[in-house]
């Protein structure tokens, strides 16, 4: 064979296999397309029969999830610590309920079921609500957000209005599953040490307007301390404000371990908390309160008179602050101008008749729009956002007064204000003959010559 028939031969050869070879891709090339064309269309399905069964199903008998009673007997310590907190009393607790049948009232009761989601899970997943008087709910139901509850959690759906599917029985979740117990079964489960398991409750979106109720696992997500890794339960199941171990037992007979999670779960509520007589958990509020923030000023003279910067930082908080039903909470500055003789000369965010702070203060909270466009605090009217004066996770509030005086040696008071429960709403809710204290989280003081 010459040169010239063997290279036609081998044109024709090299020609062949890259004829097959591109066949062959374009015939690989949609068989991998549909396949992953099918592998989402089936996570698609399989994230809507959960989303179905989280709104529709998950329902079970009166009975099936255990008092917490029954757990205290072995889990000694964590029982003591979460008979306290406000797990335990999200249902019974008379601000709540005040609020809760107001809100009742003005939706004809379509804010029944969907609030108590939160505040009383077992109620609902056993069908004992309504009615919102609570008159049906047997005792488990009524410890709130209760050992088995968060326990039996098999999957956390979305981490909005408590898309969450429960599992009762014999098996109970934990985050390590490598112990033993003669009463029920031990699992692992990724789900309790997840934030987003907080988030199904802590994050809330308005049932028909879509409007975002409660933000807090929203603010932590899109924060730093997200990408830090460090989760919600790193702080509030630490037995001090910040990231912190807990050496102990989870169990009397379990063994010991260089951290267990404690279920004080503190926050802000140290106002509720004194009302209970609870001083471990009012001190602990306060703690996390204390903690939270920085305060800073400085003054200067000016033609106008004193030019007075405030900066608040959010040092110690994952979240905005404040969070939660900041609609009904309160945090603001509070300033005292004085001369030489203790005279004031400028006040703002000073409690005024009635127990309400000055409307002229620097106020950090949430209100919403109702449907005709006016500010309100109820929840349940809202249609947007009307006002939103947050702190986000390490970040710094700056504000401005400029104060017309010209004395000399001027003394200057700055205070970061906090209450739970604002006492409007107070008022609103019916109990008017109770006065809302308030907090203090920071606190600067200077001279000016």
């Amino acid at each position: 064979m010459n040169m010239k028939k063997l290279f036609i031969l081998l044109i024709f050869a090299l020609t062949t296999i890259l004829v097959v070879s591109g066949c062959s891709n374009e015939q690989t090339k949609p068989d991998e397309e549909q396949g992953a064309a099918d592998e989402k269309a089936n996570d698609v399905a399989e994230q809507e029969e959960l989303e179905v069964i989280a709104e529709e199903g998950n329902r079970f008998e009166a009975g099936a999830f255990q008092n917490p009673e029954t757990c205290g007997g072995c889990h000694t310590d964590i029982h003591s610590a979460w008979s306290g907190s406000m797990h335990r009393y999200a249902w019974e607790n008379d601000l709540y309920q005040a609020d809760y049948l107001k809100a009742s009232a003005e939706t004809d009761g379509f804010t029944d079921v969907f609030c108590a989601e939160c505040h009383t899970p077992v109620s609902v997943r056993t069908g004992q609500l309504p009615p919102a008087d609570g008159s049906l709910i047997d005792d488990t139901s009524k410890m709130g957000v209760s050992c088995d509850y968060c326990h039996t959690v098999s999957e956390v759906v979305e981490p909005v209005n408590v898309q969450t599917i429960s599992e009762p029985g014999d098996a109970k979740q934990g985050p390590r599953g490598d112990g033993d117990s003669p009463v029920h079964e031990v699992e692992f489960s990724e789900v309790v040490t997840d934030a987003s398991f907080c988030g199904s409750c802590h994050n809330v979106d308005h049932p028909t307007s879509g409007v975002a109720v409660i933000d807090t696992y929203t603010d932590w997500k899109e924060g730093p301390y997200a990408a830090e890794g460090i989760r919600c339960q790193d702080c509030h199941m630490s037995p001090t404000p910040g990231v912190a171990k807990n050496p102990g037992k989870s169990a009397v007979m379990g063994e010991e371990r260089d951290h267990i999670a404690t279920h004080y779960f503190p926050g802000g509520s140290a106002f509720f908390h004194e009302r209970q007589g609870d001083d471990t958990h009012a001190e602990m509020s306060r703690q996390m309160l204390e903690a939270a923030a920085t305060l800073e000023a400085e003054a200067s003279k000016t033609g106008d008179g004193l030019e007075l910067i405030t900066r608040v930082t959010n040092v110690g908080a994952g979240h905005k602050i404040p969070t939660g039903v900041t609609y009904i909470r309160k945090m603001w500055l509070e300033v005292t101008v004085t001369d030489e003789s203790g005279q004031e000369l400028f006040t703002s965010g000073h409690i005024i008749d009635g127990n309400h702070v000055d409307e002229d203060a620097v106020f950090y909270r949430v209100l919403f729009k109702d449907g005709d466009g006016n500010l309100t605090n109820k929840s349940w009217r809202a249609e947007g956002i009307g006002y939103d004066r947050r702190i986000a996770p390490n970040e710094t509030d700056e504000e401005t007064y400029v104060i017309p005086v010209q004395e000399d040696n001027i003394n200057i008071t700055v205070r970061l204000m906090y209450r739970s429960y604002s006492q409007e709403s107070i008022n609103e809710s019916g109990l008017d003959n109770l006065q809302v204290p308030s907090i203090e989280m920071a606190r600067t003081e200077f001279q000016v010559k």
